[in-house]
């Protein structure tokens, strides 16, 4: 997306000399794209359009703006920390054409110009949009479905094609073009698990908890591995159905969600591996499954889009308070995983030491919450959304609001919201309780 941007009245001291404060003189047209949370350089249309322009204004140059979006929340400490990861990398990569990238993660498109007007005044503005299959409503605003099934029926476009990373040729700065007045906190962002051995993994993070299940550093280069080795270089793909409620380890599930969380995966690529697998293998009932959970990934941002705060209200999508007891001295021990039931506590440790939980302790965690506690909903909604490594809202909230009968979840509508008999479960998925030992 495009915006143009009006000049500001020129900044001039006394007598109209020049103050100290003056963008700094630029030979050239300058462009900037911000990233507004997306830390890659993969299937970035908005990207392209700015190349596509530097390229038809001679002497332009490109300078990208790590920012956030209008309306994304803070994120917790386990996120930060991929965030952060993703964006070094993206900084080295830029800088092998001699493109700067500005670091204002936690401030606004508005905020961060308003921040460097003084020191740069760029002259066209473009920015990032949100991973997403459909480039718009996949099902019409008005016609949207409250649950998913008559949403995946009833789609009215097909998923859109990634677009390649942009060649950047030609559109850094040279030596002399880069502004020594530039704020040293402007061009560093520290990277918290910096590769320093070369016997190393490089997609490990080795500030991750050996007993993680995710213990992937959250950058571009180990995003685009990790779905390599899960679509093509393993049997990750063919088997995710029969293993994606697993517990234990890397290979249960994809491991694909925290990516997209950070923007340093592009769900388009993702679906387009897929169907490069299915070219090959066929469609089988593991990749079958796997798009039908990026296609719920699209309900619910869609969703989220179609009802705006009625979709993360209490009463959610249906309207219908339900049922609860405030009761905060039992919601402090829950956080702190100290609630009285070994299985639970067991799942919220992981979550606490890595970020991570699997889907199946997820659903575990939130039904007892709700039926067994009888704790409002919508704070364990925001505290899964802090401690989360993959934290999308709307993904969080409409999840939640499912278990919690007041979303999107087709036996909840005039019935009671579904509950797991827990030992039930744990005789299913963990006979060995070898989860809640690893988290004992």
């Amino acid at each position: 997306m495009e915006k143009v941007l009006v000049p500001s009245p020129p900044l001039s001291g006394p007598g109209g000399a020049p103050s100290a404060h003056e963008p700094a003189a630029a030979a050239g047209f300058t462009i900037a794209f911000c990233l507004e949370g997306q830390l890659r350089l993969d299937d970035q249309p908005a990207l392209h359009e700015a190349v596509a322009l530097a390229r038809r204004q001679p002497g332009s140059r490109l300078v990208v703006l790590a920012t956030r979006p209008e309306d994304q929340r803070l994120r917790g400490p386990h996120q930060r920390r991929i965030e952060a990861q993703a964006l070094a990398s993206l900084r080295s990569r830029l800088a092998s054409w001699g493109i700067p990238l500005l670091a204002f993660p936690q401030q606004t498109t508005a905020a961060a110009l308003d921040e460097i007007r003084p020191l740069l005044a760029p002259d066209r503005l473009f920015q990032a949009q949100q991973s997403r299959l459909f480039g718009d409503w996949p099902v019409a605003p008005e016609r949207f479905p409250l649950v998913f099934s008559d949403f995946r029926r009833n789609l009215e476009r097909s998923p859109e094609a990634p677009l390649p990373p942009p060649d950047f040729t030609g559109l850094g700065w040279t030596g002399a073009d880069w502004p020594e007045a530039w704020p040293r906190e402007w061009l560093q962002s520290p990277d918290p698990a910096p590769v320093a051995d070369p016997q190393a993994d490089p997609y490990r993070d080795p500030q991750s908890d050996r007993r993680s299940a995710f213990p992937f550093r959250g950058d571009e280069p180990t995003a685009l591995a990790r779905l390599q080795h899960f679509c093509g270089g393993s049997d990750g793909l063919r088997h995710y159905k029969a293993r994606r409620n697993g517990l234990v380890g890397t290979e249960f599930s994809s491991k694909l969600s925290p990516f997209l969380a950070v923007g340093s995966l592009s769900v388009r690529r993702i679906w387009q591996e897929i169907l490069r697998y299915q070219a090959i293998h066929g469609a089988d009932e593991g990749s079958e499954w796997l798009k039908q959970e990026l296609l719920w990934r699209e309900f619910f941002l869609w969703s989220e889009q179609r009802h705006g705060a009625a979709f993360h209200g209490a009463s959610g999508l249906q309207n219908r308070q339900p049922a609860w007891i405030e009761n905060r001295e039992l919601f402090e021990r829950w956080c702190r995983a100290d609630g009285g039931h070994p299985l639970i506590d067991a799942q919220l440790r992981e979550l606490l030491a890595t970020g991570y939980l699997s889907n199946r302790g997820r659903q575990w965690v939130a039904s007892h919450f709700i039926n067994s506690l009888q704790l409002p909903w919508i704070w364990g909604a925001r505290f899964f959304e802090w401690w989360l490594i993959d934290a999308e809202p709307a993904l969080n909230t409409g999840n939640w609001a499912y278990l919690a009968g007041v979303g999107s979840d087709p036996r909840s509508f005039g019935g009671s919201p579904r509950r797991f008999d827990l030992e039930r479960q744990v005789g299913l998925y963990d006979p060995g309780q070898t989860h809640r030992q690893r988290w004992s």
